[in-house]
């Protein structure tokens, strides 16, 4: 047909057309160029495909008839498809025809898409002390951390008195060393989300009954968890792009709990955090989803039969030989140099007296948070 109209083009070029003739050769034209649309579902990636068809006849209009495909897959680049054919007669006027199909595929991912927002400048500064917690909710004297020791415990605790409000020993595996310990001086609870993300993703905004719950939340037992004292400072408030377990292995589990967390409490997450996030998933075990991470609600637990810790029992390494003398109210934060010095004082009498010297305020494990080096 293309070798066709172009003999007649030649012939009527040298030889002159009527208007009748004219318009024959065009009517072919645009019979030879008819309008197609197709709709195409496409892989993830961006192609994009277009070709032209021109002829040109003198002292005819110009006719141009194209068409468009377009699919856009969700979370994907566009894919789109045009072709045009122009028809051309010099000193007349233009006709163009265009169609455009769209397409739109949603692929399903099983777990929520947080909200992107970056931190905010004009948000009201973060401070600790807004967010009340290890809090003793139920009235038993066990605080929020304690009951969180005793809840994750692999084995009975043991107490640093007949009080039984402060616990001494157990078994506790840190995910994010990938390590077991044993004693509760070695162990921190962690805010899975740092109270200070949570605060820059929206927390802020939040009255101080809702902060206190979000503080002190059992209900997901992975809003607040055991974890290595060391892998908790390094850690401190650092997000998932900042920080990650050295335990690589967890680190499928610990993006999904990190998403389903957030959600549940709708705070937002940087573009950067998401995408620390949308990485550590690729670590997933073939056939483990997104609900295969979360665990059973923690239902409040009786308390195990224990003894105190200056009682040898097969669940404890402490013995009474070891055991130091209590020192009594002696020391302040001053007089240590930075918070390590000051931990390492408390570690040693905390698993047997308790808080004796009173430099952890409010009972979370950590002594002398106003000194440098502190979580």
């Amino acid at each position: 047909m293309r070798k066709f109209t172009i003999l007649i083009l030649f012939t009527v070029i040298c030889c002159g057309p009527s208007e009748d003739e004219i318009q024959l050769i065009i009517d072919e034209a645009i019979e030879d160029t008819s309008e197609t649309t197709t709709t195409t579902t496409v892989p993830l990636t961006t192609t994009t495909t277009s070709s032209t068809t021109t002829t040109t006849v003198a002292n005819s209009p110009t006719t141009t008839t194209s068409s468009t495909t377009t699919t856009t897959v969700a979370n994907s680049p566009t894919t789109t498809t045009s072709s045009t054919t122009t028809t051309t007669v010099a000193n007349s006027p233009t006709t163009t025809t265009s169609s455009t199909t769209t397409t739109t595929v949603v692929l399903s991912l099983d777990y929520p898409q947080l909200i992107i927002s970056e931190v905010s400048t004009s948000i009201p500064e973060y401070n600790r002390d807004d967010w009340n917690h290890w809090i003793d909710e139920n009235g038993d004297c066990q605080n929020t951390r304690h009951e969180v020791l005793i809840e994750e415990s692999f084995e009975s605790v043991t107490y640093t008195n007949d009080t039984n409000c402060s616990v001494s020993t157990g078994k506790w595996f840190g995910n994010y060393t990938g390590q077991y310990y044993y004693n509760a001086s070695e162990i921190e609870i962690d805010h899975f989300i740092p109270l200070k993300n949570a605060h820059q993703s929206g927390g802020y905004n939040w009255s101080s009954t809702k902060k206190e719950e979000f503080a002190n939340y059992r209900l997901d037992p992975d809003s607040l968890i055991a974890v290595s004292s060391s892998a908790n400072r390094s850690k401190g408030a650092k997000s998932p792009d900042e920080w990650k377990p050295t335990n690589n292995e967890y680190w499928c589990e610990y993006a999904y709990d990190w998403i389903r967390i957030k959600d549940y409490w709708n705070l937002t997450a940087t573009q950067a955090e998401w995408d620390a996030l949308v990485s550590m998933i690729e670590s997933c075990p073939e056939g483990f989803a997104y609900a295969d991470a979360q665990q059973e609600p923690v239902v409040e637990l009786p308390n195990p039969t224990t003894t105190t810790s200056s009682t040898t029992t097969s669940s404890t390494t402490t013995v009474a030989s070891s055991q130091p003398d209590n020192p009594g109210d002696t020391k302040n934060c001053g007089d240590f140099a930075n918070y390590s010095e000051a931990k390492s004082w408390f570690d040693i009498y905390f698993p047997y007296y308790g808080d004796v010297a009173n430099l952890d305020g409010d009972n979370d494990g950590v002594p002398c948070e106003s000194l440098s080096g502190a979580p």
